[in-house]
């Protein structure tokens, strides 16, 4: 039963890890959209 239920907590983690993940890219790529044009009006 320990088994069973270790293996739910570390698919539980590794979800919301790659949650987490996904949350930072998607922070990253708004920021990149905002930043990226305005170095390009910089130039």
């Amino acid at each position: 039963m320990s088994d069973y239920q270790d293996s739910r907590q570390q698919r539980e983690n590794r979800r919301r890890t790659i949650v987490r993940v996904v949350c930072v890219v998607i922070a990253v790529a708004m920021l990149g959209s905002l930043v990226i044009p305005a170095i390009y009006a910089g130039l």
